[in-house]
């Protein structure tokens, strides 16, 4: 992983230990980190310890780091290397620019990009109901059909009250079976309530 930024891995006076308790300060009311490449990615979460989403910028097809402008700032400007090295914060600020442009280009809800990190992570159980809500129904059917009993409690109402999303849980009610690994013996044993052969039957 190459540095682009010219500042030293030890530099700055903040030791690792205590770098989770200041990322909890910094990163309290944000829902959802950016990051280059998978290394960044797996770095920060092992030290969040997965109490944020993170999104690999690489997965949405970000620019490559050299591609982007060479910038300079005041600290590389007193180490005399400002041809050479990115400017951190610029490079931050190019990215978010990026971001901006291809989300106007395609789409620009919101709803546009949670349904493209729900491709990549395939967490949505994870997801908060907030942002769940932003799926339409036939993307939950068509991506998500297999989990909706594990998200139902996170479902608007109105797709609680949907005959269609109903049909895609589990038939608990006829198959309530008692099992060591519940998750497989569900997957294979209990039947979605479109396919209860007793349900069919208005039992």
């Amino acid at each position: 992983m190459r540095n682009y930024h010219g500042i030293l891995w030890d530099a700055g006076d903040i030791p690792y230990n205590k770098l989770n308790d200041v990322l909890d300060i910094i990163l309290k009311d944000v829902a959802y980190i950016y990051v280059k490449e998978s290394e960044k990615k797996q770095w920060l979460s092992d030290i969040i310890r997965g109490s944020k989403t993170i999104i690999n910028l690489g997965n949405l097809g970000g620019p490559s780091m050299k591609n982007i402008e060479i910038t300079s700032c005041h600290y590389h400007e007193y180490r005399k290397s400002n041809l050479i090295y990115h400017c951190a914060l610029e490079n931050v600020k190019q990215l978010k620019c990026w971001m901006e442009k291809k989300s106007q280009m395609q789409n620009p809800s919101i709803g546009r990009s949670l349904e493209l990190y729900y491709h990549l992570e395939e967490r949505i159980e994870d997801m908060r109901p907030q942002d769940i809500a932003y799926f339409t129904k036939e993307f939950i059917l068509k991506f998500a059909s297999t989990k909706i009993d594990r998200i139902w409690n996170k479902l608007p109402e109105n797709l609680q009250k949907d005959e269609d999303i109903i049909a895609h849980r589990r038939c608990h009610k006829h198959y309530n079976p008692i099992a060591i690994d519940y998750d497989e013996f569900e997957r294979i044993i209990i039947p979605l309530m479109k396919d209860c052969s007793i349900c069919k039957e208005g039992k």
